[in-house]
């Protein structure tokens, strides 16, 4: 913490008296701001949502109430409605009176009849009663996934009593749907069908419903609609089919003659009736290889003695299954008869042709006029046979030889060498980028670790040379205590001692012999 401290008196008295200044007035103007900020949000209640999405009449009513009771409140409009927000220690007292009240009022069904008064009159009862049917379509619309608000609107005949004169009743329906949400057909016909069901004498061509760009959802003309995409449709799948085809053959022929040696055209015509065939076939029974259906056998058989076995002339003899019968004569009779009755032999075929099946191919094959006759006859069968060729259904293929043109050949391979070049002199202004990048970033390393370095040896050469100073100045501050005696012999060290005893005798020399030694200088003077 001291170090800290010592740190911050440091830095604040290296600042000038302009750094200053600025410093304490940004803290200043940071402590304003932060307690602007909080009093201004600090002491604003926590607003939440009361209702949302409301009406505006139902809103206002909602405000006025709020007003009335002394709730803050605070109003916001958006695309799905209006949303009232109260402080969050209100909102549930304030839901609570609101709804004592019958706030808000939103869309109301039969529960519309809960505040009957006593002399309501027929008028105000119709009216009631339309009102509590819009209400409940609405709210039962309104529980599609896809649908975020409804209204409703329905007119109702009056009654007469000449069935001319009476009118049908009518319907809209105006939808708004939930961000990226759309119904389909399927959806739309419920819609309608719960509107014809929940209102008399309402049918499904009397209502329209519409969604919040006006678009009529229900489109009468949606049958021709139907038909147009059917078309599309077929349309679509006739072009796939012709481009499959094309590229068969087209492949086949790049593969044999080399690419733009041949061109290949189809058209297909697809035949989209759905057809549907019964078909019954009976066969005879063949030496009773048939299935017996029923059978009846008859045995007859008589022994008696009569040389007659029919009878004598007469009512007896012709009773059948009788005969008159002579005790005096011996007679036997026997018979067998068989009725058998087959099953006709019945065999039923059901056929459904599903549409889109092939029902004319004409191809056109035009190749270069550097092919023989053979060639070519070559390339028509191995064509015929890759798509399928029919002549019973009136299928045609014609290959043709003509001198081609190279000019877009030359075109083409032009363009492609351009863009070859274009991408290698990309590849190439790209990596002299990186390498001119690297260059510099190694340049600025270098020059960076060069300025260091030196640095470094300044520092070093700057140390080096206050280390001399220092230390000659230690020896000169030395060298004089020395002279003035003010250091003892015994701290001398070996080469001081040295030095000394050598100074001692040469001015012993000078005191003895000076004009020796004034000569011996004279001499050194001389040689340097």
């Amino acid at each position: 913490m001291g170090e800290l401290k010592e740190k911050y008196l440091q830095l604040w008295s290296n600042l000038t008296k302009k750094q200053r200044y600025l410093g304490i007035g940004a803290v200043v103007l940071v402590l304003i701001i932060v307690l602007v900020a909080s009093f201004t949000f600090g002491g604003k209640p926590d607003m939440v949502p009361l209702f949302t999405n409301m009406e505006t009449k139902d809103a206002g009513e909602v405000a006025a109430k709020l007003k009335e009771s002394k709730v803050t409140y605070d109003i916001q409009e958006t695309k799905q409605g209006i949303t009232i927000m109260v402080p969050s220690a209100n909102v549930h007292e304030a839901r609570l009176s609101l709804a004592s009240e019958g706030l808000p009022r939103g869309n109301k069904g039969f529960e519309i009849f809960d505040d009957s008064k006593l002399g309501v009159t027929e008028f105000q009862n119709k009216v009631n009663y339309l009102q509590a049917l819009q209400g409940e379509l609405t709210r039962t619309i309104e529980q599609i996934e896809a649908v975020e608000k409804a209204r409703v609107h329905i007119v109702l005949p009056e009654d007469s009593l000449y069935k001319k004169n009476e009118k049908p009743a009518t319907a809209s329906i105006m939808l708004k749907l939930k961000p990226n949400q759309e119904l389909n057909k399927k959806e739309i016909k419920g819609i309608v069908n719960l509107a014809s069901r929940s209102v008399q004498g309402l049918v499904p061509e009397n209502i329209t419903v519409v969604d919040e760009t006006g678009k009529i959802l229900n489109d009468p003309d949606e049958d021709d609609d139907n038909v147009t995409v059917k078309t599309m449709t077929q349309l679509e799948m006739t072009r796939k089919v012709q481009e499959r085809m094309q590229k068969d053959v087209q492949t086949l022929l790049d593969q044999a003659l080399g690419t733009g040696k041949s061109y290949v055209r189809v058209n297909v015509e697809l035949d989209f009736d759905q057809r549907q065939t019964d078909k019954q076939t009976f066969t005879p029974v063949v030496d009773e290889s048939g299935i017996i259906r029923s059978e009846q056998n008859i045995n007859e058989s008589y022994n008696g003695t009569s040389n007659s076995p029919g009878g004598p002339a007469g009512t007896q003899s012709n009773i059948p299954g009788y005969v008159a019968t002579d005790n005096n004569t011996n007679a036997n009779y026997s018979k067998k008869e068989t009725t058998k009755n087959y099953e006709i032999n019945e065999a039923k075929e059901k056929t459904v042709a599903s549409p889109g099946s092939i029902k004319k191919v004409n191809i056109a094959v035009l190749v270069n006029d550097d092919i023989t006759d053979a060639q070519r006859e070559s390339i028509q069968r191995s064509v015929a046979s890759a798509v399928g060729i029919n002549d019973d259904r009136g299928d045609s293929i014609s290959v043709e030889a003509l001198p081609f043109s190279t000019e877009d050949a030359d075109r083409r391979a032009a363009e492609e060498q351009a863009a070859k070049d274009a991408e290698q002199r990309n590849i190439m202004i790209a990596a002299a980028l990186i390498l001119l990048i690297i260059a510099l970033v190694a340049g600025y390393l270098y020059m960076r670790r060069k300025k260091r370095l030196a640095e470094e040896q300044a520092a070093a050469e700057e140390q080096a040379r206050l280390e001399e100073l220092e230390r000659e100045r230690l020896e000169a501050e030395r060298a004089e205590a020395l002279a003035n005696g003010e250091i003892e012999p015994e701290e001398l060290t070996q080469e001081e001692q040295e030095h000394l005893s050598e100074r001692q005798t040469i001015e012993e020399l000078i005191r003895s012999k000076p004009a020796e030694m004034a000569m011996l200088v004279k001499t050194w003077l001389s040689e340097d």
